[in-house]
């Protein structure tokens, strides 16, 4: 009797220990798809990580791209005085494209000028581009204002001498203060502003807005996608027709 206890008492302790194998053998395997899982989720939330941090390079990238600034100043910013007033009419920013920038779209839909001194403050002036098939580009300010019409500034090659600004080599002061662009150094002839061309962006002023000595003209043009060129100048003592505002 007592030989079989012991012999039953092996068989029990014989099995509890298959069923600890077992079970120390599935606890193994749970613990083994467990860190296969955990792993699986890290690398999808370290992917998802990865390409939210290259969007957001992408998007710094552009950003920085376009406060940069497509277009730059190409030269001396001048203007047209009147001696006897001391009174600016017009001043004109020679503008190309900055380095490593691509072509500018100049039409009137994509591109605004905002002006402001210390008298005035105008949102949008530019009225467009001074370019048509037969009109490249200008010599100068003045051969540019002889297509522009005097009453609402709109570019017209065949306006008459008397209804234009510039009124047979005499100045006209428009209706409206009003900016617009036109190429002094063309290759393509359209509204785009391509690598190696030389536009400038003419502010004229209307009779009452017209500054004078010790205002400050601040202008800034704004290119579809965000890029902004920003002029500022002072007017200085103006004694003649010719003024340099540096």
């Amino acid at each position: 009797m007592a030989a079989m206890d012991i012999t039953r008492g092996t068989r029990r302790s014989r099995n509890n220990s298959r069923r600890r194998g077992i079970l120390g053998i599935e606890s193994a395997i749970v613990m083994i798809a467990f860190v296969v899982v955990a792993a699986a989720l890290a690398f999808v939330v370290l992917n998802a990580g990865f390409g939210t941090t290259q969007k957001s390079k992408t998007t710094i990238s552009e950003g920085l791209k376009s406060a940069t600034g497509a277009v730059e100043v190409a030269g001396l910013v001048t203007g047209g005085g009147n001696s006897s007033t001391g009174k600016l009419l017009y001043y004109s920013i020679p503008i190309k494209l900055a380095s490593g920038a691509g072509e500018v779209n100049l039409q009137q839909a994509l591109t605004a000028v905002k002006y402001f001194s210390k008298s005035v403050n105008y949102d949008n002036i530019y009225v467009g581009t001074a370019r048509d098939s037969s009109n490249a580009s200008y010599a100068d300010v003045m051969s540019m204002f002889a297509d522009v019409k005097q009453a609402d500034c709109t570019y017209d090659p065949s306006v008459a001498a008397t209804d234009a600004i510039n009124n047979s080599g005499s100045f006209q002061a428009p209706a409206k203060t009003c900016a617009i662009i036109w190429w002094s150094n063309s290759i393509q002839n359209n509204d785009i502003l391509d690598g190696g061309e030389v536009a400038v962006l003419t502010i004229v002023f209307e009779s009452n807005d017209q500054p004078e000595q010790l205002d400050v003209l601040h202008s800034e043009l704004i290119i579809s996608g965000g890029s902004v060129l920003t002029v500022e100048r002072s007017v200085p003592v103006i004694t003649t027709s010719v003024v340099n505002l540096g």
